[in-house]
């Protein structure tokens, strides 16, 4: 039986003393999974020595790989092009090398996989962030799930899914909002895709806050929510058309 494979991309921006410490964490727990578990490092154009600390992790460890952007992207730009390094059939997950989610919750994930395509999770232990930051999370889950019909508790945490899933879509949003327009085009694309639920936990910034909540950002999450939107249904009209749809 072939093995499976998990791909955890860690998507970095100046984060020097936070990629280490996730790498680690990813490694450690790695060994007490049921898949083989590879590190795709992406750098999107750090000006810190995030760049230089990939390099070292990925000559220590053969498990560990880097990809280095020489403009920043954003992240979901930077976790789409990461796509083309994994092999097909091999599932993936998103882990911010800010080392904010507890990779140990990938257990849920992994316990469940025969019956999904794509696990979204929701986050277990809500009160380790602030209430502004719930809130703007809230607020913007509530707006995203009335555009696209979403039942789902939360977009934006952890999740895992199979490569093909997201593989080979055109996202043209932004920030946080491309991981709903990434989820509305992959039903759209594939109409009996299986979507499941599950719990994960959050360790909270050991550094730095949010910028989630600034008004600028939010502004920005606004826009992009509905340059996505936009997308999503030129695309719908393409799929009801019969025409191609990529």
């Amino acid at each position: 039986m072939q093995t499976e494979i998990l791909t955890v991309i860690v998507p970095c921006l100046n984060e020097q003393a936070g990629v280490g410490p996730t790498v680690r964490g990813i490694l450690a727990h790695a060994q007490s999974l049921p898949v083989e578990v590879r590190v795709l490092m992406v750098d999107d154009g750090s000006t810190d020595g995030t760049r230089e600390r990939m390099e070292e992790l990925a000559a220590e460890h053969e498990a560990c790989s880097a990809l280095f952007n020489d403009e920043n992207l954003g992240m979901g730009r930077s976790v789409i092009r990461a796509y083309d390094q994994i092999p097909a059939g091999s599932w993936v997950t998103v882990l911010p090398g800010d080392n904010e989610f507890a990779f140990e919750s990938i257990d849920s994930f992994l316990a469940v996989r025969d019956r999904y395509d794509l696990i979204l999770g929701y986050m277990q232990n809500p009160v380790i962030r602030t209430f502004g930051r719930r809130f703007a999370s809230w607020a913007f889950t509530r707006v995203v799930s009335t555009l696209y019909g979403f039942p789902w508790r939360y977009l934006n945490g952890m999740k895992m899914y199979r490569v093909e899933v997201f593989k080979g879509l055109e996202i043209v949003s932004s920030g946080h909002a491309f991981v709903a327009e990434m989820i509305a085009k992959s039903q759209l694309r594939n109409p009996r895709l299986r979507i499941g639920e599950v719990p994960f936990a959050a360790r909270g910034r050991a550094r730095g806050q949010s910028k989630a909540i600034r008004p600028g950002s939010v502004l920005k999450a606004v826009r992009d929510v509905f340059r996505g939107a936009r997308s999503v249904a030129r695309y719908r009209n393409e799929v009801i058309s019969g025409g191609s749809a990529t």
